[in-house]
């Protein structure tokens, strides 16, 4: 980046993407007023340009073309260029996506596309490099043919802009006709799913892969519910090799963004908070369905991972890290041969092969992306160790190479503060405390929840993004719902119901300003700067804002006796459910929500005090799986108002009650009784 230049109206931004090309010699303006009424006086096309901090298709297009003073030149003179971040704004990138997504068949980022004065898209790509290749013309001819365009065939532009408009437009208001969730349902969505499992490598379909952690999470429930154990197998097998591939940091936990490859191997190397929250769900759910351990061992990676590196000095969650050090992709995480073999002597040679280090390399320039496989079973075998004594010699080593690679220039942060990640963060964090006891996860937990509390809501307004002290007064369903799981969770990790009230009220928050008919608005009605007012039932990258908001009113209904609550839930599932039976792909939130509906949830509330034994009965319940539980419980000293403690506080020792589908088994206050009450709920909802 040149940065001697003068800046650009980027530098008043808080978006540390935006900040990063406030020295572009492009006259960059923000999404606003004032380049829309600068587009309007001057009669000129909008460029719009939208990316994220951690993109490294992004960061190639701004050396190849933003940094390129002909280009800016062109640019300042025949458009009005705009910069987005699409973590900032996800409801601008939604928009601009779908109409990518209509002119080309594809997207992703960096998003390009062309605007007239009004906002209203007639052409569209992603990455334009800065000279012809096969499919795609150089930046530079494009803008320029376009601006020829724009002056000579302005009516068959405008006509073309509105066709999209209106194609975006129509592709938010979709709705299918009803269709009960039931078992034949949940059935045929995992045949579907099932249908593309890679049953060498694992994942679905070939090569990109991504890790899809809704599609595992309800290939689990399906597995559960139709005793069909293939479900529960390909979800295991992807986890499995998802953690054994480079897409994993064996050395520094957490997972990379995506694999480019069918073995999980090579990983696009930006890591996203979002993935890694998510992912820590199905992880903790495989070690509840199969007790190994090394799934609990990969939840403790990706979380020491986001306590380490990515969390705040107030406790909240950073939102990634980039793929790129000193220009080059991947370049902290790779290794030579030579290079461990210096660091850790006769250490090495038992620790390369472990890690598939060789001199030629797995990866481009001899380069080696450390990795795990048959090839480590193999060397865990000719060592003859037993599985604690082995564990412990490559983790030391592990360290060892970790503590050299920090001394490294470290891939940049993208220290913007987004509500709706930190809401899948504290939600990964209660669970895994729950499951795993490491109080560790809920003072994490504890601390970003109440770090949005504090500086990103002002009343019962939640706002998305916080960088430095700068908060974007931008509402979205995404983060109501994200964080509003959280707080339900985490109420469930701590038993303070501060948090569930919190939840309860961002709720209702949510119902007035995104509420419609059974449906659920992404954006509030009064976002004038949206040329449409888009809807999210689908899965993208992350689960779908109106699945995880039906959830949450599900729960919250159940929790504090609000009927009015369950029905306006179950409502919205119910207009929902037409999607999830005929396009079960995109819609694996949503089917988990008919998961729900259809084993029906496993109430337990726990009373009375006494620690050990109150440890003892959590634990059991936790190490199962139970996806569907609703957990309540009292704090020492507090009586609670929650229906499902109603009439359950007057017992001296801690007990257990277990309800299912309008039923209530026997109390329970020793782990026998209870095993078998749980016993009873797991044969009951299948």
């Amino acid at each position: 980046m040149t940065i001697d230049r003068p800046a650009n109206r980027l530098a008043r931004t808080s978006s540390p993407y935006l900040l990063a090309h406030a020295h572009n010699p492009v006259d960059w303006y923000p999404w606003g007023d004032e380049a829309f009424a600068k587009a309007r006086t001057e009669d000129k096309p909008i460029f719009l340009s939208i990316g994220y901090h951690a993109c490294h298709w992004c960061h190639v297009m701004e050396k190849e073309s933003f940094e390129d003073e002909q280009v800016a030149a062109f640019l300042n003179r025949h458009f009005v260029s705009i910069k987005v971040d699409r973590e900032e704004r996800p409801d601008v990138d939604q928009i601009y996506m779908t109409a990518v997504t209509a002119l080309t068949g594809s997207g992703g980022w960096p998003m390009s596309i062309f605007l007239t004065p009004d906002k209203k898209p007639f052409f569209a790509g992603t990455y334009f490099p800065p000279k012809a290749m096969p499919g795609r013309p150089g930046f530079m001819q494009l803008i320029s043919e376009l601006a020829l365009a724009y002056r000579e065939t302005r009516g068959e532009i405008d006509r073309s802009a509105q066709a999209v408009t209106d194609h975006v437009a129509a592709d938010s208001r979709i709705m299918m006709p009803e269709r009960a969730l039931d078992r034949p349902v949940i059935q045929s969505a995992a045949d579907i799913f099932y249908s593309g499992f890679d049953h060498r490598f694992g994942g679905f379909g070939s090569a990109p892969k991504f890790p899809q952690a809704a599609i595992l999470s309800f290939l689990f429930r399906a597995g559960h519910l139709t005793g069909e154990k293939k479900f529960t197998e390909a979800a295991l097998g992807t986890l499995d090799r998802m953690a054994e591939g480079g897409i994993y940091d064996q050395l520094g936990g957490g997972f990379h963004r995506y694999s480019v490859d069918q073995k999980w191997l090579v990983p696009h190397f930006e890591k996203m908070l979002y993935d890694n929250a998510l992912l820590v769900i199905p992880y903790l759910e495989a070690y509840q369905l199969t007790k190994d351990r090394s799934f609990l061992g990969i939840v403790h990676g990706t979380l020491g991972y986001l306590m380490r590196d990515l969390t705040s000095p107030d406790g909240a969650f950073y939102a990634s890290q980039d793929a790129d050090s000193e220009g080059e992709e991947g370049k902290y995480y790779l290794w030579r041969k030579q290079e461990i073999e210096m660091i850790l002597g006769p250490e090495a040679d038992w620790l390369c092969r472990y890690f598939d280090v060789t001199d030629e390399g797995n990866f481009e320039h001899g380069a080696n992306i450390l990795n795990r496989g048959v090839h480590s079973r193999s060397v865990r075998n000719q060592m003859n160790l037993g599985d604690p004594e082995f564990e412990s010699r490559p983790s030391e080593s592990a360290a060892r190479l970790l503590a050299e690679r920090q001394t490294r220039v470290t891939p940049a942060i993208d220290d913007k503060i987004l509500a709706s990640w930190n809401g899948l963060a504290v939600s990964a964090l209660a669970q895994a405390y729950r499951v795993a006891g490491d109080i560790r996860y809920l003072i994490s937990a504890r601390q970003a929840a109440d770090f949005i509390l504090g500086a990103m809501t002002d009343g019962d307004s939640l706002y998305h993004s916080w960088h430095r002290g700068q908060l974007v007064r931008v509402e979205l369903l995404e983060d109501y719902a994200y964080f509003a799981a959280g707080l339900i969770d985490l109420y469930q990790a701590s038993f303070d119901e501060s948090y569930l009230s919190r939840a309860s009220a961002l709720t209702r928050r949510a119902l007035q300003i995104f509420g419609a008919e059974n449906a659920f608005y992404t954006s509030p009605a009064d976002a004038a700067d949206l040329i449409v007012r888009p809807r999210d039932l689908t899965d993208g990258a992350t689960p779908s804002a109106s699945a995880v908001m039906i959830r949450n009113l599900l729960k919250l209904g159940l929790l504090t006796g609000d009927t009015a609550v369950s029905e306006r839930g179950q409502a919205a599932l119910t207009a929902a459910s037409g999607l999830a039976s005929r396009l079960p792909q995109g819609a694996a939130t949503l089917l988990a929500d008919g998961h729900f509906q259809l084993a029906g949830p496993v109430e337990i509330a726990l009373t009375g005090d006494g620690d050990e034994v109150r440890r003892g009965l959590i634990t059991e319940i936790f190490s199962r799986y139970l996806p569907n539980k609703l957990l309540v419980g009292t704090s020492a000293g507090v009586r609670s108002a929650l229906p499902l403690l109603h009439g359950r506080q007057e017992v001296d020792r801690p007990t257990c009650f277990v309800c299912h589908n309008q039923t209530c088994r026997r109390p329970a206050s020793d782990l026998d009784t209870l095993r078998s009450e749980l016993d009873w709920v797991e044969h009951a909802s299948h």
